[in-house]
């Protein structure tokens, strides 16, 4: 797939990027910056996500919530605040104990509405591990905004 760049493509695209698209405009409506598929610690965030000098990495699935659990690891050495943006109309228990309990946020985006929301707001990461972070941050310069 090519890279996404400031406008959505009019090709057919995969459910997990109709969430990265949705959760992309409820963000920018919240005054955010988005980058797509950030590259951190040999795999991509989906969404990279900065609003002043905070960063926010999301992860987005249609289903799969476990998964994004262990991609949102490599996450916590290099974001302020970690994200899940999943596909369904509510989240089941566990899914809102697991974010809750790890300190990171929880978005709703229904692909039947498109209609995204906080359920679980993210805490502030106090793990960020400075090299990292400085490395991310110069592999994000090179990628141009989504929005």
């Amino acid at each position: 797939m090519k890279t996404l760049h400031r406008h959505k493509p009019a090709r057919e695209m995969t459910c997990e990027m109709d969430v990265v698209w949705r959760v992309t405009g409820f963000l920018v409506s919240e005054g955010y910056r988005i980058r797509h598929e950030v590259p951190n610690m040999g795999q991509s965030a989906d969404i990279a996500a900065t609003r002043g000098r905070w960063l926010t990495l999301v992860e987005a699935k249609v289903r799969d919530w476990r998964r994004a659990l262990s991609q949102c690891v490599a996450h916590e050495q290099v974001a302020d605040f970690i994200c899940i943006a999943i596909a369904v109309e509510t989240a089941s228990r566990d899914l809102a104990d697991e974010v809750a309990q790890r300190g990171y946020g929880l978005i709703l985006c229904p692909l039947s509405n498109g209609h995204c929301e906080w359920v679980v707001r993210p805490v502030q990461n106090p793990n960020i591990w400075p090299p990292q972070r400085k490395r991310l941050v110069s592999l994000m310069r090179k990628i141009g905004y989504v929005h």
